[in-house]
């Protein structure tokens, strides 16, 4: 065989190994690539999954909060007052005296968390509560009831109209809570005490990784 013809086969022999090496190396190169895209792709599922996994315990979200309807409410403690004339007449002669007392209300607010009275749901800014406005939700306790006799008439008996107004402060603090439950200070109390839970009970969940914004909106 020629000097010729062996030079040409060891130039063949050699050209095609390099492109055989070329041509795994690159499909190797490729399959990596490939390999690292689809586990970026994985990745970037899961947590767009956990940017929105939320939504899947908006269910049981509801469920935990009914059962912490006590833990919920907004207490509001205020120091209230009255006073009274007391007046009385004998044998044409008249009296009168003044009276009042003091004493500590503390008001519990919350909302009605029956499953059936309200919803939760997704909403284009984050998660929507559609629920009625709060009210009272046990009768307002009164305590440390004082009394002081402003001015005592000379028939008048001011200590029988000092029982008397305490048993009226409970009627009264139940009215004052109806009328406080409609202010909008009180309102906000009762939203952050809702939202706050409800937002914590969700970031807790496994997989969750973000909670978008809650918002209260009365029915």
């Amino acid at each position: 065989m020629s000097r010729l013809l062996v030079s040409f086969l060891l130039g063949c022999l050699i050209t095609g190994g390099l492109a055989f090496w070329l041509a795994t190396g690159r499909l190797g190169e490729a399959r990596e690539r490939a390999g690292a895209l689809e586990k970026m792709v994985e990745v970037k599922q899961s947590e767009l999954l956990g940017y929105t996994r939320y939504a899947t315990y908006l269910g049981s979200g509801k469920q935990s909060l009914a059962a912490q309807l006590k833990l919920l409410a907004a207490s509001v403690v205020r120091d209230e007052s009255a006073t009274q004339v007391v007046e009385r007449s004998i044998l044409g002669l008249s009296s009168s005296g003044l009276i009042a007392i003091s004493y500590s209300a503390e008001y519990s607010f919350g909302y009605d968390l029956r499953a059936d009275n309200y919803e939760i749901g997704p909403s284009p800014s984050g998660i929507e509560v559609r629920i009625a406005r709060p009210a009272l939700v046990a009768a307002p306790a009164v305590q440390d009831l004082k009394y002081e006799i402003l001015s005592g008439g000379l028939f008048t008996d001011e200590k029988s109209a000092v029982l008397r107004l305490y048993e009226q402060a409970a009627a009264r603090t139940r009215e004052q809570g109806r009328l406080m439950a409609l202010k909008p200070e009180v309102a906000a109390l009762c939203e952050k005490k809702l939202i706050a839970f409800l937002h914590d009970f969700l970031a807790r969940q496994p997989g969750v990784k973000l909670v978008p914004q809650i918002t209260v909106v009365y029915k």
